[in-house]
């Protein structure tokens, strides 16, 4: 029986709870926990799918802390590492690799002997990421050409882009650039290379005339977003996901209970044994299973986000980019709303548990709610 009643509490709950009162079920309780659970790691499913989380190779700046480190840095002429001049110091390393040329048209940098990197279309890196800043005696543009080259295999089997519009227009200024790599994505090859093994890249600015040139790079890397479910994050964190969703549960259902057992007694009402009083309010909590799922399809409407690898907090993040849209803004109150819900059907409980007036019941279910949301809202319990 008190496993039938627990789904009836949902569209028909005093009926419910009469039979609830009268006679007690632990089995029904067991239930509503099941389902919380699973509306719960569903809800963490649709979550897992919004998120994809930025994936880099070299994970940090390795490659342009050192001009030999599992790598090999080239040039034409001097290279260096540049201690005092570097765009990433504050966030990851604290050099650029530095070439200088003298009376020479070109200049170019080169770092081979890196793993394979897998660029495909399907599970490889979408993106190349760097900071680049080049220096003309006279502070001319590249006259003849700007390119970079991905190397695949060897140095005669490479895809070549043009980066005249991705450099800076004056000379001594850093410059971001994030390209697309990967098939359709605008690059050149020659000699039949694979996106599926890059193996080295190179920068070369070329103009007319001879001239003193100096190049800088730093904060190279391969990136991509990955979602967790394409990971296997999200399955191996299933055990303590459905542990973090069992502990809150458990902690709601008892400040729950607690807070209404001393404002009854404040009203001078006695509910009978806790542990029955207990179980019959761990029926209520069958409308978190509905606003869970609720909050699950309001999630499944945003857009997917492509989070850093690093960030300051995640959750304001997050907030900042979902919060122009109204599911969103819908989701944040339904907590609020499940727990009003759940307050509704204490009153149910309390008033067919000790047969007194609903007036008194609400009173006991809306100063217990008042002290739950000050508890959520103060002290994050």
């Amino acid at each position: 029986m008190g496993v039938r009643e627990v789904f009836k509490v949902l569209y028909s709950p005093v009926e419910a709870f009469k039979r609830i009162v009268e006679k007690p079920d632990f089995k029904g309780v067991i239930l509503v926990l099941v389902l919380v659970t699973f509306s719960m790691l569903v809800m963490e499913y649709v979550i897992a799918s919004k998120f994809f989380l930025e994936t880099r190779t070299p994970y940090d700046d390795d490659w342009t802390e050192s001009l030999t480190n599992q790598h090999n840095w080239n040039s034409n002429d001097s290279l260096s590492l540049d201690e005092t001049d570097y765009k990433m110091g504050n966030t990851v390393g604290n050099h650029s690799v530095k070439s200088s040329v003298f009376n020479d048209t070109s200049i170019w940098m080169k770092i081979t002997d890196i793993e394979p990197l897998d660029c495909s279309e399907d599970t490889g890196y979408k993106e190349l990421f760097f900071w680049i800043r080049w220096i003309h005696e006279n502070g001319s543009f590249p006259s003849s050409s700007a390119t970079l080259r991905l190397f695949s295999g060897s140095e005669s089997s490479y895809f070549e882009l043009n980066l005249t519009s991705l450099i800076s227009n004056s000379s001594d200024e850093w410059r971001n650039a994030t390209l697309k790599i990967g098939q359709d994505q605008g690059w050149n090859s020659t000699n039949s290379p694979d996106w599926q093994s890059v193996t080295g890249l190179e920068f070369r600015l070329v103009w007319l005339a001879p001239v003193n040139l100096t190049m800088k790079i730093d904060g190279l890397y391969f990136r991509k977003y990955v979602s967790p479910l394409e990971t296997g994050a999200f399955s191996g964190a299933i055990v303590p996901i459905v542990i973090q969703v069992a502990v809150p549960f458990f902690m709601n259902w008892f400040l729950w209970t607690g807070i209404l057992l001393m404002i009854a007694k404040v009203f001078r009402e006695e509910v009978g044994r806790w542990t029955v009083f207990f179980v019959i309010i761990g029926h209520a909590f069958i409308a978190t299973v509905v606003y869970t799922i609720a909050s699950a399809v309001l999630l499944s409407t945003l857009p997917a986000l492509n989070l850093p690898l690093k960030a300051d907090d995640f959750n304001v993040l997050i907030n900042e980019m979902w919060y122009p849209y109204l599911a969103y803004q819908v989701w944040l109150y339904l907590p609020l709303v499940g727990e009003a819900w759940i307050a509704v059907l204490c009153a149910i409980a309390i008033r067919l548990l000790r047969v007194i007036t609903w007036r008194k019941a609400a009173s006991i279910s809306v100063v217990a709610f008042i002290i739950r949301f000050i508890l959520r809202f103060f002290f994050g319990v």
